[in-house]
This record gives structure tokens, sequence and C-alpha cells, in this order.
């Protein structure tokens, strides 16, 4: 079915600009197909990851795990989009969802420290320290070395390409143009450069493979029986 713009869709800057970003979508689906397979496989493979937990006992991890691929999806809207800078803010959210979904089922105590959370001033403060990203990430270190060292190196190229405001962010999509003694300065909300997307597209299928590889280790039999575990490495070559 034929969906049809409905009147003065596109008439004024905000409908302008979502009418842009979702022409940017097709044009995305249809000139990098090799990267919308791969996004669409990992997208599948995180639909097994949820659809075999059916009766888990520890189902409490699972609520991370479905903010995380709620995440991943919003990822690749913005990034098939062309809309670079704002995906890897998503993508910190993906791997902070799928981190605190590890964390809480290796350490018994870190879930009601969460759930604790809003209960006074010091709940707050012990849950803050305790869900500190360092220590978490030496918790994963302890547990595999190689997915730490992968997943710290995507969660600081997040940081650096836009979750925080840092250079690469802020002035990663602005053009400078001098005329004599006027200065122009154009940013693009939605990127025409195609280098930038495909480390958007990239980093998206890589955060995906990571946040799975975490939870993994939350239920490893459930992703063995399925044949998840080896289906991962599968996507995983070449990233």
């Amino acid at each position: 079915m034929t969906i049809k713009d409905p009147p003065n869709w596109g008439n004024d800057q905000l409908s302008d600009f979502i009418r842009q970003a979702y022409e940017n979508t097709f044009a995305t689906f249809v000139n990098l197909k090799p990267n919308f397979e791969r996004l669409r496989r990992i997208d599948e493979a995180f639909r097994k990851a949820t659809d075999c937990l059916y009766n888990t006992r520890d189902w409490f991890p699972s609520f991370f795990l479905f903010r995380a691929h709620s995440a991943y999806l919003g990822a690749i809207r913005l990034s098939m989009s062309a809309q670079v800078i704002e995906s890897y803010m998503v993508l910190r959210g993906c791997l902070e969802a799928s981190l605190y979904g590890f964390f809480i089922a290796k350490r018994t105590e870190a879930k009601q420290i969460w759930l604790d959370r809003h209960e006074g001033e010091e709940a707050l403060k012990v849950m803050k320290n305790v869900f500190q990203i360092r220590p978490i990430f030496e918790f994963l270190e302890r547990t595999d070395d190689k997915l730490h060292c992968a997943i710290r190196e995507l969660y600081e190229r997040t940081i650096d390409l836009g979750a925080h405001p840092n250079p690469s962010g802020v002035l990663g999509t602005m053009k400078v143009k001098e005329d004599g003694d006027l200065v122009n300065f154009h940013v693009d909300y939605l990127t025409n450069d195609s280098a930038q997307q495909h480390l958007s597209l990239k980093t998206t299928a890589q955060v995906g493979i990571g946040a799975l590889m975490l939870f993994r280790y939350v239920y490893p039999e459930r992703f063995e029986i399925v044949g998840l575990y080896e289906e991962i490495k599968q996507l995983s070559q070449g990233l």
C-alpha cells in the first residue's frame, strides 16, 4: 500500500527535515545494500536473543537487552538517514544498556541497588557509585579482556564523535567559507559526507555485535542452544 503525504507535509522546516531524512533512508537502503544487509542480520540476531529467553529464570537482565535492541534500531534510523552525529548518542545508550545488563547479571547485589535509585539521597549516591562506568569496565576486563578492549574502544568512539559535545561531534559536519571579512559557518544536520556515514553505519553494526556479545555472558546456555554465539561470530567477520 502506498502512503501519500498528508496535506502541507514538507511545507514547513520541521516536516521538510523529516522528509529529507526519510528519503535519505531510502537512498541508503538502495545504494549501500551490503551495509543494510549486515544491520538487518544483526537485528535478526537480537530478535533471536529475545525469543530464546522464554521461561528463563533470570529474566531481569532481559529488560536491558530489550532497551539495547531498541537503541540499536534507533541508531540504524539515524545513521541511514545521514544524521550521523546524533547516531553516536544513541549508540552510547545501546552500549550502556548492555553493560548494565551484563553487570547486574554478574553482581547479585547490583539489581536491588539499581532498583532503589530513587529511594532517597543515600540510595541515589550508592547507585551512582556502584554503576560508574570504570568499575563496570574493570569487571568486564576480568571476564573477557578481548571483548573489554572492543567495547571500550567503541564506547570512547561514540563519546568522541557525538555522544558528548566534543570537537569531532560539534564541528564534524561544519563547513567554513571565508569571503573577505565575512566568514560563513554551515552545519549539516544530515551529512552528505559518505565517509562519515559509512563510519556511522559500521559503528552501528559493531555496537550491535558488541551488545550481543555482552548478553552472551548473561545467557550462555540459551545462546548456545540456538546457535546464536556462532552466528554472532560470523556476523562480526570483516568488522
